[in-house]
């Protein structure tokens, strides 16, 4: 098998872990350069500790022939532009979600992806989370039965501002996860929403109309409904799940714990929690990653796709309507 030579656009957290993936755990590629704007360029050269070279910008990164898949790890406010120079220069690309921070940007980007006729791979790595996956296949196998309710809960530490700037919003950046777990493991569409939301950690994100604590409750075309609680704080550490009721029974997609050991003291029960998302989800962010290198190899269409992709963004620019005005919004109507 011959070896894939990536590109990563963005180094921060999660463009850092997927350098460091491409370079010591996936198979069939490695990573060849990558690009981060002129300030963390100066910082990792002068402490030289850039995963590989640093390429001057996008366009000489594309340029390169070695250079034959991108990953977008970008911030998010800028997903859209650099998915539209790979797509042009004909490179597949694994693009961290949101797919942009607005559905018209998103369908810029996706008709550019189209157009192009590149493989596409949007990030949702729950999808590639083991208890995710099984909870599908209960569900897809009719375990439950009909789907009935489904309930998804995500809440981590607060970002800096300066990320959450440019993140798109508690919406696009974190309940999507939930919002793609809810098409992925009902199998249903989501078609509207009614969203609340409050600033009860960070009264700077007021400033640019943004919240820390958010419900949105859930219509599927099904007739199913749903709810998805996000939050900016989890001062116990990382918490996330989802759970889908049916006529039959429920699936719960649960991992607490940091090690599947238990200390039972004279505290009562205590066990260590996952601190953050990244040690959460590692193996299944290096799994989806894998999946898109193995897609690459086979020729055949990696996913989520596109469609998924932009779905998802649909839904969040319908729940942050529906926060900013109050009422329920149609999905498409964001």
């Amino acid at each position: 098998m011959t070896s894939i030579g990536f590109g990563v656009i963005g180094l921060g957290r999660i463009g850092g872990f997927h350098a460091d993936s491409l370079r010591n755990n996936v198979s069939g590629a490695h990573l060849v350069a990558a690009v981060v704007d002129p300030e963390q360029r100066r910082m990792l050269l002068q402490s030289g500790s850039a995963p590989c070279e640093l390429a001057e910008d996008v366009a000489a990164l594309l340029a390169r022939p070695e250079v034959e898949a991108i990953v977008v790890a970008s911030p998010a406010v800028v997903h859209d532009e650099h998915i539209v120079q790979a797509a042009a220069a004909n490179k597949p690309i694994f693009s961290e979600k949101p797919l942009a921070d607005s559905v018209a940007k998103a369908e810029v980007a996706a008709a550019a992806v189209r157009a192009a006729g590149v493989p596409f791979q949007i990030g949702f790595q729950r999808r590639y989370d083991p208890s995710y996956a099984r909870a599908r296949e209960l569900i897809a196998a009719g375990a439950i039965g009909d789907v009935e309710m489904f309930r998804g809960l995500s809440c981590d530490r607060l970002g800096s501002i300066d990320f959450l700037r440019t993140s798109g919003g508690l919406f696009m950046d974190l309940a999507i996860h939930d919002f793609d777990a809810a098409r992925f493991l009902t199998g249903e569409e989501i078609s509207e929403v009614f969203a609340i939301g409050a600033v009860l950690v960070e009264p700077e994100l007021a400033t640019f109309d943004d919240v820390d604590h958010a419900i949105v409750l859930l219509r599927f075309a099904n007739g199913a409904v749903g709810v998805a609680q996000s939050a900016w704080r989890a001062p116990y550490g990382y918490d996330i799940r989802a759970e889908v009721h049916g006529s039959k029974g429920k699936v719960v997609a649960e991992v607490d714990e940091k090690h599947p050991t238990t200390l039972y003291d004279n505290r009562g029960r205590v066990s260590e929690r996952h601190d953050q998302f990244l040690e959460r989800f590692g193996d299944a962010y290096r799994a989806e990653l894998q999946a898109f290198v193995d897609a690459l190899h086979a020729g055949v269409a990696p996913a989520p796709t596109i469609d998924d992709g932009l779905q998802a963004v649909r839904i969040a620019a319908a729940a942050t309507r529906s926060r900013r005005e109050g009422g329920w919004v149609r999905v498409g109507d964001g």
